[in-house]
């Protein structure tokens, strides 16, 4: 116990400084029987605290821990302090945890290895494997810890109490919270711990709780970057990428095939040129007999001038060989704007189409 060795250490000193008359003094009383501090320092008196000594509950708790008999050590300890057992609803804070406040801490350690006992020990808690057992013994372990944690936050944070126990409860704080994984917590705590006892060597008189709470906080920290390193890498990258870019190329390309498609200058040029008005301007024989004259007077004439894109219905037909090349460029247009210049129209054609049949007519009145 960090208490009880200290108490060890102070008395050793002591007794090293005055050792051989302490010494005598202490046989001369005991022998005699005549001084009442003498029978005290036989019985376990402490010379740096003349006025303090251990309460019998709290030595027979210090003894049950050090047995391993945990569950002794709390029924002592909760009954001596008078928080009643932990229990999933937490454990009682009367008075007399911050007016004894060494108790408390007893109380909180002896918590601390109860917790143990749900799981890995404290070190190897990662080597936790999950699943339903797992999760029971996390929650009968979360208990002990919490009731734990009640008791040391409530020395830690008292100014009447010793700097250096202040500092212990800070120190087993975070090593509670380590052995339930909660890393983050668990520096919180080192960090304040270390406020108070720098991370110091004995060595070079420092205070062994900032040394281990120094050591503890560097472990917790890499224990937060192997958990951040075994997270999923491609949860939250994945996202963005696979909903911009399926967007723009939907859009684009289906715009484009959709418009050039609907404005097909083809089709137009088909229906312009309607194939029923040449047959009908070639059944007139009569008209064309009776009129006998001029063909410019072709009473055909008048309504294929309403039309004039209806000329030989073949003509357009290059641009439907090749509908997927690009727009023509200026010389093509230019190409095909002769060839249409060149071809015959329709009334020229049934001009002479006319012509023909008054010709093939006056041979045989002859």
């Amino acid at each position: 116990m960090p208490r009880r060795d200290r108490k060890r250490v102070d008395l050793a000193g002591f007794f090293a400084r005055r050792g051989r008359w302490i010494a005598i003094g202490l046989a001369a009383a005991c022998l005699t029987g005549a001084a009442f501090s003498a029978a005290t320092g036989c019985s376990g008196w402490d010379p740096t605290s003349p006025f303090e000594r251990n309460a019998p509950a709290v030595d027979q708790a210090i003894r049950d821990l050090d047995a391993g008999n945990l569950e002794s050590a709390e029924q002592a300890l909760a009954s001596y302090l008078g928080t009643g057992p932990c229990s999933d609803a937490g454990i009682g804070l009367p008075d007399a945890v911050r007016q004894k406040p060494n108790g408390s801490f007893d109380l909180g350690l002896t918590l601390f290895h109860l917790a143990e006992r749900y799981g890995h020990r404290f070190g190897d808690e990662e080597l936790a494997d999950g699943g339903p057992e797992q999760e029971q013994r996390d929650a009968l372990r979360g208990i002990e810890i919490d009731c734990a944690l009640i008791l040391l936050k409530a020395i830690g944070a008292d100014p009447s109490v010793p700097a250096d126990l202040r500092a212990r409860a800070r120190y087993l704080s975070g090593n509670l919270e380590f052995l339930r994984r909660k890393y983050e917590d668990a520096v919180t705590y080192y960090d304040q711990a270390l406020a108070i006892i720098p991370g110091v060597l004995e060595e070079a008189g420092g205070d062994g709780v900032g040394r281990d709470a120094a050591w503890n906080r560097a472990i917790a920290l890499r224990r937060i970057e192997d958990q951040k390193d075994a997270a999923p890498p491609d949860a939250e990258p994945d996202a963005p990428p696979d909903a911009e870019p399926d967007a723009p190329p939907d859009a684009e390309p289906d715009a484009d095939p959709d418009a050039g498609d609907d404005g097909g200058d083809q089709d137009a040029g088909d229906d312009g040129g309607e194939p029923d008005a040449g047959d009908d301007g070639d059944g007139g024989d009569q008209d064309a007999g009776n009129d006998g004259g001029d063909q410019d007077q072709s009473p055909d004439a008048g309504p294929q001038d309403q039309t004039p894109d209806a000329g030989s219905p073949e003509q357009p037909e290059p641009p439907r060989e090749q509908p997927q090349e690009p727009p023509q460029t200026g010389r093509q247009d230019d190409r095909i704007l002769d060839q249409l210049e060149e071809a015959p129209t329709y009334q020229e054609q049934e001009a002479k189409n006319k012509a023909g049949m008054r010709r093939g007519r006056g041979m045989e009145d002859k």
